[in-house]
């Protein structure tokens, strides 16, 4: 046992690192034995309350979803009605199978656990004696003794990582000031008190709060833990009450709170079991400097960021002993950079050094937060396995890592087909050199692992029902296409934004930090991490040499792309053309092989929105049907076009994911063909265009697509992010300050946004544009939906719609099909070629394995709109039968 600054004691003997994080029950009772037999206090107590969690989240498990599926519809504003009877279904559920004779030996297994984990977090604020060692042990030993009295699910289930002692650089000194507050502002020490942690983190830091309370001389104390949106465990409510009829207290804490819900909720239920909100005390750690306006209500004992221990481990002083103990020589200089402590809030701290080695060497060394305890060393582990691929790690000490820094600028921008080689490397090596006994994250539905993420973006093709259809039908698929024959740790944060260009390679930094994190995504499939790089890459050439590298099937390289790209989205990074591309270029992989355009075929004119593609996934994607009717309009010889108001690069990238010989982009503005464009807009009209941009830029509740160069795309963010066309008031006003200029301009409103318009032009002068260089004189066959569409229509030999087709388009005299969306693009394209596309030798698609039908299932849901959703349901149904023969 050694000290270090603050004089805590600190293990000093052989430590614990883990590469995977994510044990199961057996596992952490195993390394607690041998944590507690090497007299390890700090990773003795982390395992101690980590099993714990494991057997509370158990007893309180939700059971067929139903708690999921409660909050989903209240975060939805569905009627409070549906959401009550689900969480009241889920509670009589829960109150049924408690009885069961496993469930209370699961209860004594927990209370057992939960005394050594007691006694171990009071030790860890008081240097424990050899006595206690031996009592922890034998206790340890019992608890591995009695796992076969469990249930077998229970002895295999997976702990979920504290946020407060993985992500956020919290420490128990941290909770130790917590309860010093809280004894300062309520001093009498005959009055119990209960410590409530808000699971998962509060399962880590009620016991060491309660445990500095005892520490303190409190006479009466007692730590146990909640989890959000459950009812109280009746031993958990009958403590509350005691405590409070005698003039208690409750304590709720958890980590940083960013809306504090689940604390309210907490609070909440403790006071609907008769407790005063008087009683009730909140023990808050801030990012920031004030709780959340939700918490307002509650009395409240706070510790703002700035006043967390981890601030003192970056101190000069600190670093000094620290890097010395971690090279066994004093250094000889440190000295902070300025301008480099950086921290965003609910992440690592970091600071960076300039140093000097003790051999002189002058270095850049970052200081960062790790985690506590095993949690944090998990970066040793790391940096072991891939150390040719990262910075020089030094070592980790007191929860903060200390690597070479990399300089700004060397960050990697951009990459190219030359780089792909040592990014797949990188995946490949860390793969080989982190083995996973099993692919965990296969078990965690519920806790948005990766393959549940990318399930959350396919449910969305089903509409409302997908939220009921996504845990029994979908999460089925989409966990048996992710399953990996080889799991590893992977690194879960492979963005291009993650690496540096050195002299002669790349090197790849927060490479410890986002596996295990706070924001979930769980994954053992270094398909995953080769996805990441560049998910929806707008090099098709660049994603093609990323696979031929590390070769994995195209059905879990898109699913990981789309599970990154969602999760950028929750991040405020909406990537929606990365996701349209992503879909593209698997279409094009696993459909588009063997055909090719026409030299000398008759023209086919498609719109685009609407009529090829749904945005139903929360960005613009062709469904698999519109795919297979390009496909079978290329097979049968003829040259379809995409003719559209989407902006150029959007139609130049469709044309050359699909092999299309052009197309007409931003509403007739522009012309794509033979990789060129070609504008279309006279000088009158490109300068009434401009006037609108300015006047629309100076405008704060407007966003201005910058995509859309030869016309002005704008709208307004609606709730949920959600974009809106503007306003006709807002609209008219526009048009009133460009003046002259409006006569040069027509407006169409869309869904989603309202487009201004050079009025020379349309779809039906973009289509003879481009039919022009095709060397064609007419259109044989056309397909829109919309009034902007009817110059097309009109130009066309033969014109349909599909059967969403507006109003204008209805009394134009265009035919109107029965079928809606895509599936009415292929009921047109049927009616040109003589059969359903893929019907015949000539067009039909490739063979493809189970795990490609499944997926263009999956994808090809909203190919007929809400309408033609219960035959989506019954096709999805049927792969879920076939999966699980």
């Amino acid at each position: 046992m050694r000290h270090s600054h603050g004089e805590k004691p600190i293990f000093d003997g052989d430590p614990l690192v883990v590469a995977d994080l994510l044990s199961d029950l057996a596992e952490v009772v195993h390394r607690l034995i041998d944590r507690v037999a090497a007299h390890d206090v700090l990773d003795s107590y982390l395992l101690a309350a980590a099993a714990v969690q494991i057997v509370e989240d158990h007893l309180q498990r939700d059971t067929f979803a139903l708690h999921r599926a409660a909050s989903y519809l209240r975060d939805r504003g569905t009627a409070t009605v549906v959401p009550d009877l689900l969480g009241k279904v889920a509670t009589a559920l829960e109150i049924a199978t408690s009885s069961r004779a496993a469930e209370r030996r699961a209860i004594r297994w927990r209370d057992a656990a939960a005394t050594l984990r007691d006694a171990a977090a009071l030790h860890v604020v008081a240097d424990p004696t050899e006595a206690e060692f031996e009592l922890w042990a034998t206790a340890a030993v019992r608890l591995r003794g009695s796992l076969p009295s469990l249930d077998r699910d229970l002895a295999g289930a997976v702990l979920r990582i504290p946020s407060c002692f993985r992500s956020f650089d919290q420490e128990p000194a941290d909770m130790v000031a917590l309860a010093t507050r809280l004894r300062l502002r309520y001093p009498d020490r005959g009055r119990p008190v209960v410590v409530l942690g808000v699971r998962t983190s509060g399962n880590y830091l009620a016991p060491l709060v309660a445990a500095a309370l005892r520490d303190a001389g409190f006479r009466e104390v007692h730590a146990e833990t909640v989890r959000p949106g459950h009812r109280l465990r009746p031993p958990v409510r009958a403590l509350v009450r005691s405590a409070s009829w005698r003039g208690g207290r409750i304590a709720v804490v958890d980590d940083p709170p960013e809306t504090g819900q689940s604390v309210a909720d907490v609070a909440s239920a403790v006071c609907r079991v008769g407790v005063p909100e008087s009683a009730v005390t909140l023990l808050l750690p801030l990012f920031a400097d004030t709780p959340p306006d939700t918490l307002a209500r509650y009395d409240s004992v706070t510790l703002p960021y700035r006043e967390w221990a981890i601030h003192d481990r970056l101190e000069t002083e600190a670093v000094v002993r620290s890097l010395s103990a971690l090279l066994g020589r004093p250094v000889r200089s440190v000295s902070p950079v300025p301008h480099t402590g950086v921290s965003r809030g609910r992440e690592h701290a970091r600071t960076v050094f300039d140093v000097g080695l003790p051999d002189g060497e002058p270095r850049r060394i970052v200081a960062a937060g790790a985690g506590l305890g095993f949690f944090g060393r998990h970066a040793l582990a790391v940096a072991h396995a891939v150390s040719d691929h990262l910075p020089h790690t030094y070592g980790f000490l007191d929860g903060i890592v200390f690597r070479d820094w990399l300089p700004t600028e060397q960050r990697l921008r951009a990459a190219g087909t030359a780089d792909a080689e040592q990014l797949a490397s990188y995946v490949r090596d860390r793969a080989a050199a982190l083995p996973a006994g099993a692919d965990h994250a296969a078990g965690l539905a519920g806790r948005q692992p990766a393959w549940e993420a990318a399930s959350r973006v396919l449910q969305r093709n089903y509409g409302r029902a997908g939220v009921a259809l996504r845990p029994v039908l979908l999460d089925p698929l989409i966990r048996r296409l992710c399953e990996v024959a080889e799991p590893s740790v992977v690194d879960g944060a492979t963005g291009l934004d993650h690496w540096f260009r050195g002299a002669t390679r790349l090197y790849k930094v927060d490479a410890d930090v986002r596996d295990f994190a706070n924001t979930d995504l769980a994954c053992y499939d270094p398909a995953y991490d080769l996805a990441g790089i560049d998910p929806g890459s707008a090099d098709p050439a660049f994603a093609e040499s990323l696979r031929r590298e590390m070769p994995c099937d195209p059905e879990r390289f898109l699913l990981y792309e789309l599970a990154h790209l969602w999760d950028r989205e929750r991040e405020g990074r909406p990537l929606h053309r990365a996701g349209a591309r992503a879909v593209q270029h698997y279409l094009r992989e696993v459909l588009f092989a063997g055909v090719h355009a026409a030299a000398d075929g008759a023209v086919c004119a498609l719109d685009v929105d609407g009529v090829l593609e749904s945005d139903a996934l929360g960005f613009p994607m062709a469904t698999p049907t519109a795919a297979l009717t390009l496909r079978a309009l290329l097979a049968h010889g003829f040259r379809p076009v995409l003719v559209t108001g989407r902006c150029l690069d959007e139609v130049r990238e469709r044309c050359t994911s699909y092999g299309l010989t052009g197309g007409v982009a931003e509403y007739g503005s522009v012309v794509f063909h033979d990789g060129a464009a070609h504008d279309l807009v006279p000088r009158a009209g490109v300068d009434a265009v401009a006037r609108v941009r300015d006047v629309l830029a100076a405008r704060t509740d407007v966003v201005v697509d910058a995509d859309y160069r030869r016309i002005v795309r704008a709208y307004r963010h609606g709730s949920g992010g959600v974009h809106q066309a503007l306003p006709a008031a807002a609209v008219e006003r526009v048009l009133e300050q460009v003046g002259g200029a409006a006569s040069h301009l027509r407006v169409i409103a869309g869904d989603g946004q309202t487009d201004f318009v050079a009025a020379a032009v349309d779809k039906g002068t973009g289509l003879a544009a481009l039919t022009a260089r095709l060397g064609v004189d007419a259109v044989a066959w056309a397909v829109g939906d919309t009034a902007a569409d009817l110059p097309m229509l009109e130009a066309a030999t033969v014109a349909y719609s599909p059967g969403n087709a507006d109003e204008q388009v209805r009394a134009s005299g265009v035919p109107v099909l029965r079928r809606r969306y895509s599936a009415g693009a292929a009921q047109a394209a049927a009616l040109l070629i003589g059969h359903r596309p893929g019907a015949c030798e000539r067009c039909r698609q490739p063979a493809h394995t189970a795990r490609t039908r499944t997926l263009l299932t999956l994808l090809d849901a909203s190919n007929a709109g809400a309408r033609g959703l219960p035959v989506a349901v019954v096709r999805c149904l049927s792969k879920v039968a076939v999966s699980t023969r």
